[in-house]
């Protein structure tokens, strides 16, 4: 079974790590960002599996862009919504 691993940080011009339509990726052993090494935090799901079809488009996103995690559940109006970034800054 093939799994989509969506991080919770943005990845770097480094990243070798085939995107994915849902804004996931597949991790790539040797990617600095999302290799075995660095073991970041991310969300799982399966690929071509339901959250992969509900969610191409659909994700929330950061002011700057980023998918927010997966647990971002807005509340309220949208001009409420903490949508501040929370990624860390690329150098």
């Amino acid at each position: 079974m093939i799994r989509h691993a969506i991080p919770y940080t943005a990845p770097t011009a480094d990243c070798l790590c085939p995107q994915q339509a849902c804004y996931g990726i597949i991790p790539a052993l040797d990617c600095p960002d999302h290799g075995a090494r660095r073991n970041p935090a991310m969300e799982w799901h399966e690929a071509d599996g339901p959250f992969c079809r509900d969610s191409q488009g659909a994700r929330f996103h950061c002011d700057r862009g980023h998918p927010m995690p997966a647990d971002f559940y807005p509340a309220g109006e949208p001009d409420d919504w903490d949508d501040t970034c929370r990624c860390k800054p690329t150098a």
